[in-house]
C-alpha cells in the first residue's frame, strides 16, 4: 500500500466535498488512492470552511489543480454510504500534486470509468448515463418507491446487475426470491427473465408484499406472496433462488435451500463483507461461508461486486 502526504489533517470534520474537473475533451481528473484505486479529488470539510472551499482546497492539495467553482454541486453517495458534495471546478493551472499522488485524466463516459461509483452518479445527475448502464424502467420505479417509503435495505446496484445476468441464463426457468423488500431485486430479476420464465417472490411483511404485488399486477411472469421463506421452498424445485432475507441466511438453512433447487440450480446470497471490512466478531471466521463452501451438495464461489460487497454463488451438484 502506498503512502501519501496529508496536507490538511483534521480530527474534526463537518462533511465531505470533492471536485469534478473536466477538460475540453471531456476527460475528468482523478487522483490515486493508497490502496491503488482512483477517486475524484476530495476530503473532509473543516470547521469554518464551506463545501465549495473544501473542494477547491482538496483539488490543489491532492492533484495540484488551481481551480474556481464553476457550478452547483451534486450530492454523491460513497461506497461506504457517506455523502459528499461534488462541485464542478474550472481548471486554471495544474502543477505536480503537493501530496505526491498520481493523477489520471479518464473518460467518464466510457467503460470502465462510466461505472465508477462516483462518476456514474455525476453522469446520472447530468442526464448523461451511457445507454448500456441505464437502469431498466421497472428498476427505476422500484428504487423511487423504496426511497419514498424510506426503505433502505434494497439490494445494491452491483448485485442487481448480477441478478439480471443470472436470470437471463435461465430461459424458461423457475426463479424464487426470498425477501421481496420493496421490489428492487425483484425488478432486476424480471429485467433478465424471458417471457416463458416465472418468478415467485415472498416477504413476511404485508406492506412490502402488497406494494410489490401492486406494481407487478400486470406482469404474468411474477407471483408475489406474503409468506414465510420456508413455505415458499415447498413450491420447488427452482432453477435460481435469490436469498435476500436474514432468517434464510443461516448455516442451518442450507439443506432446505439445496433441497429446493434443481440439480444445476443456483443459490445467490448477497451482502457478504470482504475480509478488509469484516466485523471483529468474524475475525475467527464466518460460519455461513464455512457451511456454504463445505456443503456436500453445493459448489461455491465468492465474487466481489463492489469494494465493500461480495456475493456467494452456490450451484447444486446432485
Amino acid at each position: 500500500m502506498k503512502s501519501f502526504l496529508n496536507l490538511s489533517p483534521s480530527p474534526v470534520r463537518v462533511g465531505r466535498a470533492c471536485a469534478w474537473i473536466e477538460r475540453e475533451d471531456g476527460r475528468v481528473l482523478m487522483t490515486g488512492l493508497e490502496w491503488g484505486g482512483w477517486t475524484l479529488p476530495g476530503g473532509g470539510i473543516h470547521p469554518g470552511e464551506t463545501a465549495a472551499q473544501a473542494a477547491v482546497r482538496e483539488a490543489w492539495e491532492e492533484v495540484g489543480a488551481h481551480c474556481e467553482v464553476a457550478g452547483d454541486p451534486v450530492t454523491l453517495r460513497g461506497a461506504s454510504g457517506v455523502d459528499a458534495e461534488c462541485y464542478p471546478l474550472r481548471l486554471l493551472a495544474l502543477e505536480p500534486s503537493p501530496e505526491g499522488r498520481p493523477i489520471a485524466w479518464v473518460d467518464p463516459r466510457s467503460l470502465p470509468w462510466a461505472d465508477d461509483v462516483q462518476l456514474r452518479q455525476v453522469l446520472a445527475a447530468r442526464g448523461e448515463t451511457p445507454p448500456a448502464l441505464a437502469l431498466p424502467p421497472l428498476v427505476v420505479r422500484a428504487v423511487e418507491e423504496a426511497g419514498a417509503y424510506g426503505f433502505s435495505r434494497s439490494c445494491s446496484l452491483e448485485t442487481g446487475r448480477l441478478l439480471r445476468t443470472l436470470a437471463a441464463s435461465r430461459p424458461g426457468g423457475r426463479v424464487l426470491e426470498l425477501g421481496s423488500g420493496w421490489g428492487v431485486g425483484t425488478a432486476w430479476l424480471l429485467s433478465g427473465l424471458d417471457a416463458a420464465a416465472r418468478l415467485l417472490t415472498v416477504d413476511v411483511d404485508p406492506a412490502c408484499a402488497s406494494a410489490v404485488a401492486s406494481r407487478l399486477a400486470s406482469d404474468p411472469r411474477a407471483e408475489v406472496r406474503c409468506a414465510d421463506w420456508r413455505t415458499a421452498l415447498k413450491g420447488g424445485p427452482f432453477d435460481l433462488i435469490f436469498v435476500d432475507c436474514t432468517p434464510a441466511k443461516g448455516e442451518e438453512s442450507l439443506d432446505a435451500l439445496a433441497d429446493a433447487l434443481r440439480p444445476g440450480g443456483m443459490l445467490v446470497l448477497d451482502d457478504f463483507s470482504p475480509p478488509a471490512f469484516l466485523s471483529e466478531r468474524m475475525q475467527g471466521g464466518d460460519p455461513l461461508r464455512e457451511a456454504l463452501f463445505t456443503h456436500p451438495r453445493l459448489l461455491c464461489t465468492e465474487i466481489s461486486v463492489s469494494r465493500r460487497e461480495n456475493v456467494v454463488l452456490a450451484t447444486r451438484t446432485a
